[in-house]
């Protein structure tokens, strides 16, 4: 009776480090000259459970062809590839994605409250976004780089409004006069406890559970991700 009592101790002690722990999440994206990266990574239980997600090609085919990517998905160790698959992101994908959340909005009770209570526990641990630009001549170019702090500003302070920031942002535009240059480095790196979402994830279904057929319609959009997904690795 004792080691079964200790043993239960033991479990709950596990349960409540996991969901006293922090699921962390990194975005990263530059751009230089033509040459584009995108990267995804979410860690978990300290690390042990790790997730990369890799595009290190986006070829723009023009507005009626939409955008080629190219999608890695890498091991813990970042260095054994583990999946690779080829998606063309088209006008009808893009509006078929607007329509489903279109449709989960309306089949679930005050869904953007849900969003903000879920942001405001998610603390922003770093934040990057250097810009260099150049048009070539002197003047413009200085025209062009106030325009972009401006919109960075903008953008920034938006979305600043609904998490945590707990760490002193590295914001810059660094003008490069009299040559032609563009090139970005952007970088989110953020947290939240497992608790946290757990929690959202109950007052989701609870706020769906109210409106009628919002349980369905969210079981039918998490189903045609899944299928849209497998096609893609299909294709590949």
């Amino acid at each position: 009776m004792l080691w079964l009592g200790i043993v239960c101790l033991l479990i709950i002690f596990v349960i409540i480090v996991f969901l006293f722990s922090f699921i962390r999440g990194e975005f990263n994206f530059s751009r230089v000259k033509d040459n584009d990266m995108l990267s995804v990574e979410m860690r978990a239980l300290f690390g042990l459970i790790r997730y990369r997600y890799v595009i290190p090609i986006i070829q723009f085919k023009g507005f009626m062809k939409g955008v080629m990517i190219k999608s890695e998905i890498v091991t813990k160790s970042s260095s054994k590839l583990k999946d690779e698959s080829k998606d063309h992101i088209t006008k009808d994908k893009i509006l078929n994605v607007y329509k489903q959340a279109k449709e989960a909005l309306v089949h679930t009770l005050n869904f953007y409250d849900w969003m903000k209570q879920t942001l405001a526990k998610v603390e922003c641990t770093d934040l990057k976004w250097i810009t260099r630009i150049g048009v070539g001549d002197a003047p413009e170019t200085a025209i062009t780089t106030g325009a972009i702090w401006g919109i960075k500003s903008s953008l920034l302070g938006f979305s600043i409004r609904y998490v945590n920031l707990t760490a002193k942002p590295h914001i810059d535009v660094i003008p490069q006069y009299n040559e032609k240059q563009f090139s970005t480095d952007f970088r989110f790196a953020g947290r939240i406890r497992v608790w946290f979402v757990v929690v959202a994830g109950v007052r989701l279904i609870s706020r769906a559970a109210k409106v009628k057929g919002g349980i369905r319609t969210w079981i039918q959009i998490v189903l045609k991700t899944l299928k849209i997904k497998s096609r893609v690795k299909t294709a590949s």
